[in-house]
Formats: C-alpha cells, sequence, structure tokens
C-alpha cells in the first residue's frame, strides 16, 4: 500500500549550518540530532527544488517524422535554479529560530534580546523537514540557505502574529533522502 505522510509526522529543523555535517553518505535526520526543532510554529511548509528549465532552439528546414513534418530544433537545457524553502510561522513570544538567522543579538537592559537584520554578512542555516512513522522516513535537508524573506504581519484585526520566511540555496546544497 502507499504511503501518504501527514502534517503530524513531519519535524522542522535548524541550525547554523557549521553545526550540520551533511553529505551523500548521511543519515539526514541524525545529522539533525542536536539542531533546534521549530515544527510546532509552522503553519504551512514547502520546498522547491531547482529543477532546471528548457528552452527550444529551433532552426531551420524540416524533419520527417512518421509521415508528419516537423520543424528542425533542439531542447537547450539551463543549469538548476535555487532551491526555496517557506513557509508561515506563528511568532511566539521568546525566540524560536532568531539567533540562528539573524545572530546571536545583543543584550539589552538585562531582559531583551536586540537582533539587527540585514548584516552586511548573513547567517547561513542549515535545514531538514523529515518525515518519519517510524517504519517510512523521507528527509529533505539543506545547507548553506540563507534568509530572503521574514515577513512579520497580523492576520486581521483579531487575529495572530505571524511570519512568511524564505530560504535559499544552490543544487548542491539540498539533498532527498527515503529510508530503505
Amino acid at each position: 500500500m502507499t504511503k501518504i505522510f501527514f502534517a503530524k509526522e513531519g519535524t522542522i529543523k535548524i541550525d547554523a549550518t557549521g553545526d550540520v555535517t551533511i553529505s551523500n553518505s548521511t543519515v539526514l535526520d541524525t545529522a539533525f540530532a542536536s539542531a533546534t526543532t521549530i515544527t510546532g510554529q509552522f503553519k504551512d511548509f514547502s520546498i522547491t527544488p531547482g529543477v532546471g528549465d528548457v528552452d527550444i532552439i529551433n532552426f531551420l528546414g524540416e524533419t520527417a517524422q512518421n509521415a508528419t513534418n516537423y520543424q528542425n530544433a533542439e531542447l537547450e537545457e539551463k543549469p538548476a535554479g535555487l532551491v526555496e524553502f517557506s513557509g508561515t510561522i506563528v511568532v511566539p513570544g521568546d525566540e524560536m529560530m532568531e539567533a540562528e538567522i539573524f545572530g546571536s543579538g545583543t543584550a539589552a537592559g538585562g531582559t531583551h534580546t536586540t537582533y539587527e537584520p540585514g548584516a552586511s554578512s548573513r547567517t547561513k542555516v542549515a535545514l531538514l523537514l523529515n518525515c518519519d512513522d517510524g517504519s517510512d522516513e523521507v528527509n529533505f535537508a539543506g545547507r548553506n540557505l540563507v534568509l530572503t524573506e521574514y515577513s512579520p504581519s497580523f492576520t486581521g484585526s483579531d487575529g495572530h502574529l505571524e511570519a512568511s520566511v524564505t530560504f535559499k540555496c544552490l543544487p548542491k546544497d539540498f539533498f532527498i533522502q527515503f529510508k530503505d
């Protein structure tokens, strides 16, 4: 029977890229064993792998195939684009992943921590989506992810505070892994 994973079987973890070692031979959920779990704050989450597009290059003339003539053409394969991890998080009353995405922050008055997004050197993170029901498992992981969107907003006049977040990385830093 086909396994269908549900949101309740998913776990999302984040850590500094330097704290997680990932390679083709790494069991991904094990690599993130000490990472910060941020699952409970996400309302939705999606991953767009960096799949390369193709374009058509048309040439002069025709070629006969199966009793029909077609214009001479070839496909031009484009390089893979950026990988994108995105979702919507509920912003809780305390830090959740801010230290990982904005740096350590600065103590303010002994009771607060101030983060300054937009620093000249961006913090790179590693992120894991692990779907595991105890027997079947699939993992999606990225390293060297850079935050490209963090947009806090209220969901309406009677709503809650949430933020749209987007992280991007190169295709070489993205992994999909299935348990055999």
